[in-house]
């Protein structure tokens, strides 16, 4: 699995057993060289530029998605989100969780009263991890 990043979040990507790769202008040439066999499929989960790479390097559009690149994603790549989940999906992904198959980075836990600081760090977009809000 290949992550792309900047380069000061490498450390965090390895972490999660992803061989990282630094976005921006040259993506599709690193990915092929971290690849040299091909790309089978992607995810894009900010902007365009993973979808586009991907397209570029031969994935086929229906083995890319995005999750934010608007209503309209480049060369027929398929926007998803929750409203494209299959039944049962939250109770396997749960199980998964439980059965340490899948792990949920947590960058930080507060309370309700911190709703505004929990909106703050996440719009920073360097957190790590899920920002959990306790009721």
């Amino acid at each position: 699995m290949i992550g792309t990043a900047s380069e000061s979040t490498f450390e965090f990507l390895r972490q999660l057993g992803a061989e990282p790769v630094a976005y921006g202008p040259g993506l599709a040439d690193r990915v092929q060289t971290l690849a040299p066999d091909g790309v089978t499929a992607a995810t894009d989960l900010f902007g365009t530029e993973t979808a586009e790479t991907a397209l570029a390097l031969g994935v086929p559009p229906e083995r890319i998605s995005t999750i934010a690149a608007g209503p309209d994603p480049p060369g027929g790549v398929r926007a998803t989100g929750a409203i494209d989940a299959r039944p049962g999906a939250m109770e396997r992904i749960t199980d998964a969780i439980l059965a340490a198959k899948l792990t949920v980075p947590i960058a930080a836990t507060l309370p309700i009263e911190q709703i505004r600081d929990a909106v703050a760090l996440q719009a920073g977009r360097h957190v790590h991890g899920k920002i959990v809000i306790t009721l």
